[in-house]
């Protein structure tokens, strides 16, 4: 007789449990404030029906029903790991706070192309529960979960067989009180690798651990010393911020002993995914660049690193995250000759920017901030427009991709 599971929090990873839940034969009882679902409150006496609490990792620490949840003393966990616990294969855990897609999109090409069963799924927009839930849920099987670390908060459950980390710089800040609990959110994945399991990092995050007084019991991956030979001469993996995520992914490589030539075959044939850092057009000597991924200040500084030579105007702006404006200004300062700001956020970016006598342009709209770009960047041309917003995507458009869009439709309008 199966389990009586509570969902709360009915988005995708919610629904991907309660489908995964009735295939193992679990009742379920699902909680949405503004979803279907089966109720829109949650009372102790709904928790004191069931067995288990599954928490959408939309809600956080402060959400009242995760609160309720985890004081009724009942079972907890996020959907990751209520997956986990039904998935029959291997889990290669993939997190950071930039480059977790593309990383997850490499590996899982190279496992495939080295005759593993492997899936991409977690964060990247797969729920693992999904995957659990069909045949590809195999002893021999590999899921490559990309996890946020909303994610990582509720992994009771999870057991990694290695995990990546990225990189790490300050990024959901209007969810977490500082620096350090939004690091030690991601560090917690680390409690969940089986013994002998590889933890492969670069030395940007090694730096980090020894500042919140942690002590790196992995890999830490010498990026410079990366072999790009073989790779086509357009590789994206030849600069930043893609050639680290080589690096790591030849890190991880060589502490399973893997297939080297799956990985550097699949590098060589992989395409970034949308909207991460991008050409889409050059109108009159001006390069457009879409980067709308970015949604914090360290993706602007790595887009900007990877600018060829030439005048560049940057574009950003969206629904601030508790990122402090000062750090962007660092990263813009000597890189832009003007800036193009526009949303929510754009009147206090406005007077940074302006204090630190950066040229800045306050556009009404996105659309007013791209065409203002493609305007002043004609006049230093041969030039670069980088729309690397550095800011959420939710005050005007539902996601970084519908952002994306939005900003290769206007380029191609003009």
């Amino acid at each position: 007789m199966g389990e009586r599971i509570a969902i709360l929090g009915m988005g995708v990873s919610g629904r991907a449990v309660a489908d995964l839940a009735q295939v193992q034969g679990d009742a379920v009882l699902t909680f949405d404030e503004n979803a279907t679902a089966d109720r829109a409150d949650l009372t102790r006496a709904d928790l004191a029906e069931v067995d288990r609490i599954v928490i959408s990792p939309g809600l956080a620490a402060k959400h009242p029903w995760r609160r309720s949840a985890l004081a009724s003393g009942k079972p907890c966990q996020g959907e990751i790991g209520y997956a986990a616990e039904r998935w029959r294969g291997k889990i290669y855990g993939v997190t950071g706070t930039n480059g977790k897609t593309s990383l997850t999109q490499l590996l899982t090409a190279a496992l495939c192309a080295s005759g593993v069963e492997a899936v991409a799924c977690g964060n990247i927009g797969m729920p693992l529960a999904s995957i659990a839930a069909t045949p590809a849920n195999t002893p021999e099987a590999v899921a490559v979960c990309e996890l946020s670390s909303f994610q990582a908060e509720l992994s009771e459950g999870l057991q990694l067989d290695a995990l990546v980390w990225t990189n790490f710089a300050p990024d959901h800040l209007d969810r977490y009180e500082n620096l350090k609990e939004y690091f030690m959110a991601k560090w917690s994945l680390t409690t969940r690798l089986k013994p002998g399991a590889p933890f492969v990092c670069g030395a940007e995050l090694g730096a980090f651990i020894e500042q919140f007084g942690f002590k790196a019991a992995g890999k830490i991956s010498d990026i410079e010393a990366m072999d790009p030979a073989g790779l086509p001469d357009h590789s994206a993996f030849l600069r930043s911020p893609q050639k680290a995520n080589l690096a790591l992914a030849q890190s991880l490589w060589e502490a399973l002993d893997a297939d080297a030539a799956a990985l550097r075959g699949a590098a060589a044939e992989f395409k970034v995914p949308a909207h991460r850092l991008q050409i889409v057009a050059t109108l009159d000597g001006v390069t457009c660049w879409n980067d709308s991924k970015a949604t914090n200040f360290h993706a602007v500084g790595a887009a900007l690193d990877a600018m060829p030579e030439g005048a560049v105007v940057w574009v950003g702006g969206g629904r601030a995250k508790g990122e402090d404006p000062a750090k962007l200004v660092e990263y813009l300062k000597g890189r832009v000759t003007q800036a193009c700001v526009y949303g929510e956020c754009a009147p206090l970016l406005c007077g940074v920017l302006e204090d630190s006598e950066l040229s800045v342009y306050h556009a009404a709209d996105c659309k007013d901030a791209i065409r203002e770009a493609v305007r002043l960047a004609r006049k230093n041309s041969p030039a670069h427009l980088l729309f690397s917003p550095g800011f959420a995507s939710f005050d005007a458009f539902a996601s970084y991709a519908e952002r994306g869009k939005y900003f290769n439709s206007v380029v191609l309008s003009l």
